[in-house]
């Protein structure tokens, strides 16, 4: 079978910006230096993004469709800023797998931005969705301890919510690459 009609494993997200990055890439020199730090992957600083659906095996003849859905959601929204800050772990402290950086998502905006973009391109709402980048996986498939690196100081800055990006992973040897496939502006900016 060709590449070209191979599923392609796909997600939506918001892309974070270049303030952000930095001041999350500083404070993970720190945490990196940290004793446990070598029990973690960390992912590339390029890479970093806040999921707000993510599809799986997707047929690339779908690409075009979902892109439309997604452009229709994004049309009806309105930019925004949320806070972001912390450092948190799935599924637990003690035992991690994931090492994550917060978003501050009080009024539920993100929340019913991944509920739109969710319903368009066909899954179901996700009521445990979280707001947040994942900073590093556990290199042991059972997690690791993450007490110390979640004690650390992580910077606090702000996520500009201005788009939409399907991507797709490509996965292999090393980190993961993801591809922008599509991009769909919010309707305007919040001022």
């Amino acid at each position: 079978m060709a590449d070209a009609q191979r599923p392609w494993r796909c997600f939506v997200a918001i892309p974070i910006g270049a303030e952000l990055r930095a001041a999350l890439e500083e404070s993970l020199q720190v945490l990196r230096a940290l004793p446990g730090a070598d029990a973690w992957r960390w992912t590339d600083a390029e890479a970093w993004h806040v999921t707000l659906a993510f599809l799986g095996a997707t047929p690339p003849a779908s690409v075009p469709r979902l892109a439309a859905a997604l452009e229709d959601v994004a049309q009806a929204q309105v930019g925004f800023s949320l806070d972001a800050g912390g450092l948190g772990a799935f599924p637990s402290r003690a035992r991690a797998r994931v090492l994550w950086y917060g978003v501050a998502d009080p009024e539920g905006r993100l929340r019913r931005l991944a509920g739109a973009a969710r319903t368009a391109v066909g899954l179901a709402e996700d009521d445990r969705f979280r707001g947040h980048l994942t900073l590093a996986r556990a290199r042991d498939r059972f997690g690791a301890e993450a007490v110390t690196l979640l004690d650390a100081a992580s910077p606090a800055s702000r996520l500009d919510v201005d788009r939409l990006v399907l991507y797709r992973s490509h996965l292999g040897r090393g980190p993961a690459r993801y591809e922008a496939l599509a991009t769909a502006p919010l309707g305007s900016q919040a001022t």
